[in-house]
């Protein structure tokens, strides 16, 4: 072992917060997370063969991707664990000593459910590692394998930050640089195509299942409202208030008051009422006015939607590292006007984009702008929810509250983009999401070809999302930083998670169509 033991020290965490992926201060030998991070990413500088802290075999198979989010730090990991080589996915996560898993609290939390190897440096404070769940994970000390002393470590390793988040020790573009930059792009269209033929065939069966396709939009715009923190609970919601008990309670013509309804309702089936809740504090004049009348309107229909007023459900709604703008009672309220737009449509509520995919039958891109503007919900001027975040949290008061600091802000949100309920970015994503795959689903179950023509149209052409961390690993994975740029549409986008989804997580790369492995086979 070139790497010295570490004595039981606390001092070097100066004070951070653990689901920050910041590099932690450096300790005495001069290394910090950061760079044992690179050590695991480059599975390098390392002797094997390894085993864990109770001296079972640990394989490498695959090391995972660096997350640089919240939650574990390596996702998709592979690798063959004990004496029976079982072989395990999921994620790893990486820590200076192994008492670190308890101080940062992962022994509670949830998220990080999915690891299935606690790497650290050191064994300091080691003993047998539980998640939240109550399953054991094993622990690997990376102290023993390492093979250079700490002075050379630290020169190697350092100048290898920038590798950390690539998908693969060789990016699949060396191999294909000499590819004609169209060759590629053809696949990962074809790939584009089938994400959305997958989805729409999904969203086909669901249309069966329930006799409508505005039931399948309905549960999608739900989720996709959700965001990442929060999609199961706004599916519970959902699922707690089928359409049809939507339409139940008498609602006005004006669509305003139709939406105040509405939002009283979500709200109290979300149990994000102040009544329901024991977080919610004080409230200023205008919050407590505002949530007398909300609560008002709930104890008065929720008997109509089949919902016991004083029973909310538990759902576990997030707000930590969660953008403010983000917070679920703003989505419930995004949802009741999307609702109070679309549910009372002549012909239900894909019947406003179908009309306007007739109205524009050889002019995709403005067909996209239009559909693009039907899901944005700016919200009336005196709307509680341009100004607040949740109930009594101004959202000008509120922006670092839950660690948001903007993270997951997408392209070109700023401005009235964060105070919108639903703006340009989150529409664009239900639109490829959500939107496009229904009306297809609907367009086939319904013989109807110009609808599908149309929304083949606008899906080829629809302009690129925001990023995450997939589809930024995979544009550097299969172009390189040379041609990254050609991924240019959603569609394009889509194309690089399907086959993330079908080949990266599985480590198929020999069947994956731009991976540049060919396999020979001999006669």
């Amino acid at each position: 072992m070139c790497i010295p033991a570490q004595a039981d020290r606390d001092d070097d965490d100066n004070g951070r917060g653990e689901d920050s992926k910041e590099p932690s201060a450096p300790t005495a030998t001069g290394i910090n997370e950061a760079i044992l991070a690179a050590i695991w990413n480059e599975q390098s500088p390392l002797r094997g063969p390894m085993w864990d802290c109770q001296g079972r075999p640990v394989a490498v198979i695959y090391r995972g991707r660096w997350t640089a989010g919240n939650g574990p730090d390596f996702a998709g990991a592979m690798l063959s664990l004990g004496e029976e080589a079982r072989l395990v996915t999921g994620c790893v996560e990486v820590h200076l000593r192994c008492a670190d898993w308890w101080a940062h609290g992962h022994h509670t939390d949830p998220r990080y459910n999915d690891v299935v190897l606690h790497v650290v440096l050191w064994p300091t404070g080691a003993r047998p590692v539980t998640r939240a769940d109550g399953v054991s994970v094993p622990t690997l000390v990376l102290a023993d394998y390492i093979t250079l002393p700490t002075h050379q470590l630290l020169a190697r390793m350092q100048p290898l930050f920038t590798n950390l988040g690539s998908l693969s020790e060789e990016p699949c573009w060396r191999r294909t640089e000499h590819w004609p930059v169209e060759r590629l792009l053809e696949h990962i269209d074809t790939a584009g195509d089938a994400r959305l033929h997958a989805r729409a065939a999904r969203m086909e069966a669901g249309i069966v299942m329930h006799g409508s396709p505005d039931a399948v939009f309905y549960e999608g715009l739900m989720d996709a409202l959700g965001y990442s923190a929060n999609r199961q609970p706004m599916r519970a919601v959902a699922a707690a208030l089928p359409l049809d008990r939507l339409l139940t309670p008498p609602l006005d013509r004006d669509e305003q008051e139709r939406a105040a309804l509405l939002e009283s309702v979500l709200l109290g089936a979300g149990g994000l009422l102040p009544s329901q809740r024991r977080d919610v504090g004080p409230l200023d004049w205008v919050s407590a006015r505002y949530a007398e009348e909300v609560e008002r309107m709930w104890n008065s229909y929720a008997p109509a939607v089949g919902l016991p007023p004083d029973h909310p459900p538990p759902l576990n709604w997030k707000t930590a590292r969660v953008r403010p703008a983000n917070w679920p009672a703003r989505r419930l309220a995004a949802a009741a006007r999307l609702l109070a737009k679309l549910l009372w449509a002549e012909g239900g509520m894909l019947a406003p984009f179908i009309e306007q995919a007739y109205a524009c039958p050889s002019a995709p891109r403005q067909l996209a702008r239009r559909w693009t503007h039907l899901l944005m919900v700016r919200g009336e001027d005196d709307c509680y929810w341009l100004t607040h975040a949740d109930f009594g949290r101004p959202l000008s008061t509120t922006n670092s509250v839950g660690g948001g600091k903007g993270r997951g802000r997408g392209r070109g949100e700023s401005g009235a983009e964060d105070t919108a309920l639903v703006g340009r970015s989150r529409a664009a994503d239900i639109v490829v999401n959500v939107l496009l795959p229904a009306l297809l689903a609907h367009a086939e179950h319904s013989d109807m070809p110009d609808l599908r023509n149309a929304v083949l149209g606008v899906y080829a052409c629809y302009p690129k999302l925001a990023e995450n961390q997939v589809t930024r690993a995979m544009a550097d994975e299969a172009l390189g930083p040379h041609r990254r740029q050609a991924i240019n549409t959603a569609r394009r986008q889509q194309g690089l998670i399907h086959l993330y989804r079908l080949y990266c997580e599985a480590r198929r790369c020999y069947e994956c169509p731009i991976s540049g492995i060919r396999l020979r086979v001999r006669n």
